[in-house]
């Protein structure tokens, strides 16, 4: 018969466990602020109860098993439980003076000079060994069956949460207006994406034009402002009086005042550009050769 481990060390125990487990399920499911819900801090003081009823039979299993044994039996048992248990857990751990001795063996070869030693692996070097094993295979099963611990699944969750943050954010963002947008050349790249998912059908990708006008020559159908970048941005927000097809995406709240600066951006930069496209449309409106810009 076995000794019987304390009840201060056995509770805890399976409680951390359970705990633990609980925790990689709802990390791996996202939802980790669960574990903080009341209801599960209920199911785990239920657990708790539980635990203690289960370790309250376990004590009476105990005492009846104990009393059908032999006398000797029972003495030596009841001796390794009236131990200290934290001690007893650091002899299991680390050293044994009754299953590990401290004397050397050695095995004289003779013939060749050479000593060899011939002792027991320490009990703590076996033990580290065999939770390597136990963290391997949890982590084996964690990797296949669990979002827990495999990386490709946490990057993509990571990338969502990242994306979602991002999205948030640029909700919250105060929002450009043309008061307060100016030129931006680290919006071109951003502007240019949406320039061609918005401005294309009528502008061409490059702004050379199609069933708009061209936006990168200098001439301008619409001047509603004197400088260059805001006239560009007002055309985008409050649409062309001149020609209804180019609606007001601004103020319908089509498109964004962020948005907006980038296409705005873009669309400056690409009039500017020394380097026009091959293939233009013809020159629509009046020709402005100087605009006031701003910065």
């Amino acid at each position: 018969m076995r000794s019987k481990i304390s009840s201060l060390i056995m509770i805890p125990s399976s409680f951390s466990i359970i705990i633990f487990m609980s925790y990689v399920f709802f990390q791996s499911y996202n939802q980790l602020l669960y574990i903080t819900h009341p209801i599960t801090i209920l199911f785990f003081f239920i657990i708790v109860i539980l635990l203690i009823i289960l370790e309250f039979i376990n004590n009476l299993i105990f005492k009846k098993k104990i009393e059908s044994i032999p006398e000797k039996t029972r003495k030596n048992i009841l001796d390794k439980n009236d131990g200290n248990y934290f001690y007893s857990i650091y002899r299991f751990i680390f050293h044994d003076p009754k299953k590990y001795n401290d004397k050397i063996k050695k095995i004289d070869h003779g013939f060749d000079g050479i000593l060899e030693l011939d002792n027991d692996i320490p009990i703590w070097w076996l033990h580290l060994f065999y939770i390597t094993i136990a963290i391997s295979i949890i982590y084996f099963f964690s990797f296949i069956f669990l979002d827990y611990s495999n990386p490709y699944r946490e990057y993509k969750t990571a990338y969502k949460e990242q994306l979602k943050k991002i999205e948030i954010f640029e909700k919250k963002k105060p929002q450009a207006s043309i008061e307060n947008s100016y030129f931006k050349k680290e919006l071109i790249e951003d502007g240019k994406i949406l320039f061609k998912e918005n401005c294309s059908t009528c502008h061409q990708s490059d702004g050379s034009g199609n069933i708009g006008p061209n936006l990168t020559d200098n001439y301008w159908i619409n001047t509603v402002e004197k400088d260059l970048y805001k006239n560009i941005f007002s055309i985008i927000w409050n649409g062309s009086e001149k020609n209804p097809t180019m609606r007001a995406f601004g103020k319908s709240g089509e498109i964004k005042g962020n948005d907006i600066e980038k296409i705005s951006s873009y669309v400056y930069f690409i009039n500017q550009n020394l380097k026009k496209p091959l293939k233009q449309k013809k020159p629509q409106g009046k020709e402005i050769l100087e605009w006031k810009h701003s910065k």
